[in-house]
């Protein structure tokens, strides 16, 4: 399965447009897209020796190419660039012939999530499972008032600390740390729930919101600046009928 499309990206005096992929392949079917693969792509390919982090490298860079391909030229041959890493690991677009363009990247189990975004206005995304064997483990993370907050509205714990979790990875992603920040310093101040969707605002990131979508197994959030109008409509409507064909 793979669903694409675009997100418009309302601001007050500007309008950007983001490209989004949706990906759920496993690796045998994944190879079957190796013609969008720089070759240098190609060669970290074939470096891997473990058909996991294979899959989850085809589901990075297949959904990354394809969200890009939303928003640069379309004549753009796909193989002609890469998705490189940058020092702290996260994604980077190298040699294309049209500059100002990043992606967000994530990936889970045979899911694969990018988001192609303009440089002059981030977004973040992240995917999670919701796995009841790691409720101990998250609970580290978060505040008492985070866990507070995250009760209130989901009486599952695994599902309000994965929650949790995706939201402060998609802001991580924005600022290009991941998990190399004290995950305490992205401290959400508030939730809320509207139309199928949790809104989060954060304590000292006051410039940025995020929304997350919650299914039967996985949690997906996006972050974006705070006073931008974003229409996930579509977006949520591709990660439902995903995960009705889970």
């Amino acid at each position: 399965m793979l669903y694409e499309g675009i997100i418009r990206l309302v601001r007050e005096n500007s309008e950007h447009i983001a490209g989004y992929t949706i990906v759920k392949k496993e690796l045998t079917d994944l190879n079957g897209y190796l013609e969008v693969l720089h070759p240098d792509e190609i060669t970290y390919l074939n470096a891997l020796k473990f058909n996991r982090r294979k899959s989850s490298y085809l589901l990075g860079r297949i959904s990354a190419k394809s969200a890009l391909g939303k928003i640069i030229p379309t004549n753009t041959v796909m193989s002609s660039f890469k998705v490189g890493f940058g020092v702290f690991q996260f994604p980077v677009i190298e040699q294309l012939s049209c500059s100002g363009f990043q992606v967000s990247i994530t990936h889970c189990d045979a899911i694969g999530i990018s988001i192609a975004y303009p440089e002059a206005h981030p977004i973040g995304v992240d995917i999670e499972k919701i796995n009841p064997e790691k409720v101990d483990s998250m609970m580290n993370m978060f505040t008492q008032q985070e866990i507070t907050l995250a009760n209130s509205y989901l009486n599952d714990k695994a599902s309000a600390y994965t929650l949790l979790w995706t939201v402060k990875e998609s802001l991580s992603k924005i600022l290009k740390t991941g998990m190399m920040i004290d995950f305490n310093y992205l401290e959400l101040d508030s939730l809320d729930y509207k139309n199928g969707l949790y809104s989060a605002s954060f304590k000292n990131f006051r410039q940025y919101k995020s929304f997350s979508i919650v299914l039967d197994s996985y949690i997906v959030s996006i972050t974006c600046p705070k006073r931008t109008d974003i229409d996930l409509t579509n977006f949520a409507k591709h990660l439902t009928h995903l995960n009705l064909q889970s």
